[in-house]
């Protein structure tokens, strides 16, 4: 619809140039005539230069009138011929749904054989066209308050029944007094959009309810095993200690210790698996009270040690005066041992690990867990915090996991409001900071 408005201000445009030498001419006319009117026998010279410039002014005239409706029939032309080939549909309704006008390209949309058979056809948008009639009013609704509508998504009915989606811009015209007299835009049909995004939205709510599913099958499955395990460790513990007496032959007590430490090792990584599916399913909660840092990073150190039968010094640096942190001792403490167990794995004898722990600036409290270990390339630091993954290198085998302990690390972090950090390199070691938030900190120090 604007286009033809354009075509033809164009033509009022180019119309002003001639308009003006005309009367440009005519008061040149009456100017000479004046001067001429004054002059001896003025009055017939006068006469004679009117009539010559008049005549003048009207063939100007006439010249531009014919000039102008040339141009405006070649605008008007150009402006059909973009109307009836257009891919999009184009329209223009009254306010109450009825159409003035539609382009073929809208007809086809609507599964019309023409505009005029769509013009005849639809005599009530809201009613015939929209599936949810209701539709109608919210369009009119916007274009009373906006004066447009932009990518207006709605299900419509064709000719023949079926339905699809359909995708409108379009803008008010009003009148002199502000009255809306029609609507104009395009249309585009987007069903294969549509369909597209309700399969990829359908597809995302079965991964989601998939994920559920599997976190509450392995939740499921972590109580079933613990339960028979604790059985295999509990007596294997009576048979290695030899509670009821001797066993014969010894050889017995090395098994039974065997058992024991293989029974240990899979109940740590069952724990493990247990802990990824309630943090998933958004089961664990904390209980959160203040704990020494100090007593904290001790503690964290004698898990490590224990669960990779390591006894190697961890160097501490802890800064003097530090406040207790409000945490949950257990999950923080679980979070600092799986980092410190990462360190003494991938570290080679003769490596340092190390923990440093400080309070910032803003008063948030860091542990920073450190080594000179193999280290991995920082491409993979985002893949090490996934759950079940686990990056290949020369002494990653020599203890065996399932790749938990960086995710349930960065899980539990996270639960208190932190960050976790990685900085690494090829041979260049690990350095992976825990941050807490100052809320975490207190201000009374607590000697440990």
């Amino acid at each position: 619809m604007d286009l033809a408005w354009t075509a033809s201000g164009t033509v009022a445009r180019e119309a002003r140039p001639g308009v003006a030498r005309a009367l440009l001419a005519l008061g040149l006319g009456a100017v000479l005539a004046s001067a001429a009117a004054r002059a001896p026998a003025g009055e017939a010279i006068a006469g004679t230069v009117i009539f010559a410039l008049l005549g003048v002014a009207v063939f100007a005239l006439t010249r531009l009138a014919e000039r102008s409706d040339e141009r405006l029939l070649t605008a008007e032309a150009s402006y059909r011929a973009f109307f009836d080939h257009a891919l999009e549909g184009i329209f223009r309704t009254t306010p109450d749904g009825q159409y003035i006008d539609a382009n073929p390209a809208l007809a086809r949309i609507y599964g019309y054989g023409s505009p005029t058979a769509l013009k005849a056809g639809l005599t009530n948008i809201a009613d015939q066209l929209y599936v949810d009639p209701s539709r109608r009013a919210q369009f009119q609704a916007l274009m009373q308050a906006n004066d447009r509508v932009s990518a207006f998504e709605s299900e419509i009915r064709r000719r023949d029944g079926a339905t699809i989606w359909i995708s409108e811009n379009a803008r008010a015209v009003r009148d002199w007094t502000g009255r809306i007299v029609c609507y104009e835009g395009t249309v585009e049909d987007v069903t294969a959009r549509h369909v597209t995004q309700q399969a990829l939205r359908k597809a995302l709510a079965e991964a989601e309810e998939a994920s559920r599913a599997k976190s509450a099958f392995l939740a499921a499955m972590s109580h079933e095993l613990k339960t028979p395990l604790n059985a295999v460790l509990g007596f294997s513990e009576i048979i290695k200690d030899e509670v009821l007496g001797p066993i014969q032959p010894p050889r017995y007590r090395a098994y039974a210790s065997d058992i024991h430490a293989s029974g240990t090792r899979l109940l740590a990584i069952i724990s493990d698996v247990l802990d990824v599916a309630r943090l998933s399913g958004g089961a664990i909660t904390l209980n959160a009270r203040p704990y020494a840092v100090a007593l904290l990073v001790d503690e964290a150190v004698t898990m490590a040690r224990i669960a990779t039968e390591d006894r190697r010094e961890v160097a501490l640096d802890i800064a003097a005066g530090l406040p207790q942190v409000d945490v949950d001792p257990q999950r923080l403490r679980q979070s600092l041992a799986n980092l410190l167990s990462n360190a003494i794995k991938f570290t080679p004898e003769g490596g340092r690990i190390a923990v440093k722990v400080w309070q910032d600036a803003c008063g948030g409290i860091s542990f920073a867990v450190s080594d000179t270990g193999i280290g991995m390339d920082r491409e993979k630091i985002a893949a090490a915090l996934e759950a079940f993954r686990q990056l290949d290198g020369s002494l990653a085998r020599r203890f065996e996991g399932a790749g938990l302990g960086l995710a349930i690390t960065k899980s539990l972090v996270e639960l208190h409001g932190g960050t976790l950090a990685i900085e690494s390199a090829i041979g260049a070691g690990t350095t992976v900071t825990i941050a807490l938030p100052p809320a975490r900190a207190h201000t009374r120090a607590l000697v440990a």
